[in-house]
């Protein structure tokens, strides 16, 4: 609301167009929220588009993929925020999106992937320009953002799930960090000092990872010498395997998160022969590395097992 209400008074209503995403998690509740949302964008004038996603399908959709509900609402909200931008494209629109993320959401991020032992690309800083998406003020933290909301007198909704500490983040939000506030008063320069640090070793080892691990692609598969493989430090062939797998299965290396380094690791180490990831599996069988897609409706099941040989 704050960084609409800004956009508002900064540029023409017609340069705006506003999407809201009911995730369909909260019943009465989302619907109050869309409400809220249309009523806003009518009152300045701007175009609003209200995407609902059927009840269960987050849900549902979690459970398939095995992910949290949190990760599955993101993937449905990414995903309504892309297609709508290209349809505002194809009507000769240069369009960008922007999102509303904060200081606060960013250090919350690092911590979580802290805890969850992420790779250096997963503990870089949130970056304010990824693609389509801008994040114009990830340098503002959330109690400037209520203070803004405040003085301009503009009201906001609250998610009730917000307070429920089965989510990770709500934890750290709640729990850990008014600890680090009190014990460690100087935590977030450290955290971004270590965030912006792992973004130079996350970018200089993507680069190694690619000038020294060559994919050779045949059919649904891709392959590498796995003499020239193993040769390499222990970091780059588990950057490498990450791009590969993005590359065979045509996505960003960032979408490869739900698969375990852990896993990737042991079979970087030499101690694993196969390793089934779901939609790929991972093989060193003569002489080479391979990955390969598997068969769409094994993959779909959802399933990442170990193959020991």
């Amino acid at each position: 609301m704050a960084m609409f209400t800004a956009l508002c008074k900064l540029f023409p209503k017609e340069r705006l167009f506003c999407v809201h995403i009911d995730h369909g998690l909260r019943a009465e509740e989302s619907k109050g929220d869309s409400e809220f949302v249309r009523k806003f964008c009518e009152k300045y004038g701007v175009n609003c588009k209200i995407k609902s996603i059927p009840p269960g399908k987050v849900e549902s959709f979690a459970r398939c993929k095995g992910t949290g509900i949190e990760a599955a609402a993101r993937y449905f909200r990414r995903r309504a925020l892309l297609r709508i931008a290209d349809e505002l494209e194809s009507q000769g629109k240069n369009t960008i999106i922007l999102t509303a993320h904060t200081k606060d959401d960013a250090l919350e991020l690092s911590l979580m992937r802290l805890l969850r032992g992420a790779g250096q690309a997963g503990l870089a800083k949130m970056p304010v320009k990824k693609g389509r998406f801008v994040r114009p003020i990830l340098s503002i933290s959330r109690k400037e953002v209520i203070s803004y909301l405040k003085e301009k007198n503009v009201s906001w909704r609250e998610d009730s799930t917000n307070t429920n500490e089965k989510f990770l983040r709500n934890k750290i939000r709640h729990t850990l960090i008014p600890f680090l506030d009190n014990a460690f008063p100087v935590w977030e320069k450290g955290i971004l000092n270590m965030s912006e640090t792992q973004e130079l070793v996350a970018d200089f080892i993507d680069k190694e990872a690619q000038r020294r691990v060559i994919w050779e692609k045949y059919k649904k598969t891709l392959l590498t010498d796995s003499g020239s493989f193993f040769s390499q430090s222990q970091i780059v062939r588990e950057e490498a395997l990450f791009q590969g797998i993005a590359l065979l299965c045509c996505r960003r290396k960032n979408n490869t998160q739900n698969i375990r380094r852990s896993v990737i690791r042991q079979f970087c180490s030499g101690s694993l022969k196969t390793v089934d990831l779901g939609q790929v599996r991972l093989s060193f069988l003569d002489g080479k590395i391979s990955i390969s897609l598997k068969q769409k409706e094994l993959f779909e099941r959802g399933f990442s097992r170990l193959i020991c040989r």
